[in-house]
């Protein structure tokens, strides 16, 4: 299958951009989507589906900090200094083409 990358950043746009703002390539995904972890994780699984992209070595710990409950501070306390990678929309537009993710 053909994957569109303009079709892919319309559905983005569509579904997931704050007020229908066109998305780009180079978006990021910390600076862009303002999302809670959980609804982040959402997003990249239904990304992953429709473009059919095995993610079976995707860790979102590797790019966004998990939110903690506030007792767990020795936990959050780790996290806290680590330095994540970029998730970058084009990332997941050039693991479509793949088929799988192409970035751990």
């Amino acid at each position: 299958m053909e994957i569109d990358e303009n079709e892919i950043l319309q559905y983005i746009t569509e579904h997931y951009s704050d007020r229908k703002k066109p998305v780009s390539k180079d978006w990021t995904f910390r600076e862009h989507f303002y999302f809670v972890p959980e609804e982040l994780e959402e997003m990249l699984l239904d990304l992953f589906i429709r473009y059919n992209i095995k993610y079976d070595n995707f860790n979102i710990d590797d790019y966004f900090q998990p939110e903690l409950p506030w007792w767990w501070f020795r936990l959050r306390r780790q996290f806290k200094d680590k330095v994540y990678k970029p998730l970058t929309v084009e990332m997941i537009i050039e693991s479509a083409k793949a088929g799988k993710w192409l970035y751990d």
